[in-house]
């Protein structure tokens, strides 16, 4: 596994499913992201995008959390392995796909606009978050 940690935004809202693990079912959340890679430009003033497109998997207890604070367009800043696969696409070709197992997505801070914690071993408030 190769360790990658970088900005990226969600191309899609977040998916929560419940996973069998042995005898245990664990919660996981699904995110779709697009890694940024931003180069200049030597033909003109727009910078480059040599970004990649990954599937994001959060397990265990970050993954109910992660579901409901994040949703389609957000920046996020992710830390975790990535490995890649391959299958045959429809047309033949070899289609890549990279992968990311990840407990550490956090919102990027320039779109944050509010953040709130509970104290530990307190109840959250009712509205909050």
């Amino acid at each position: 596994m190769t360790q990658i940690s970088g900005p990226a935004r969600l191309g899609k809202s977040p998916v929560l499913k419940t996973v069998s693990v042995g005898d245990d079912k664990l919660p996981v959340c699904e995110l779709r992201v697009k890694f940024t890679n931003f180069s200049k430009n030597p033909e003109g003033d727009d910078p480059i995008d040599r970004g990649f497109w990954a599937d994001v998997s959060i397990w265990g207890r970050f993954a109910e959390p992660a579901s409901k604070l994040l949703e389609k367009g957000d920046r996020v800043f992710v830390v975790g392995d990535l490995s890649e696969d391959s299958f045959e696409g429809r047309d033949g070709d070899e289609v890549r796909v990279f992968k990311v197992s990840s407990n550490q997505v956090f919102p990027w801070t320039p779109d944050l606009v509010d953040l709130k914690y509970k104290p530990r071993g307190v109840e959250a408030k009712e509205g909050g978050k």
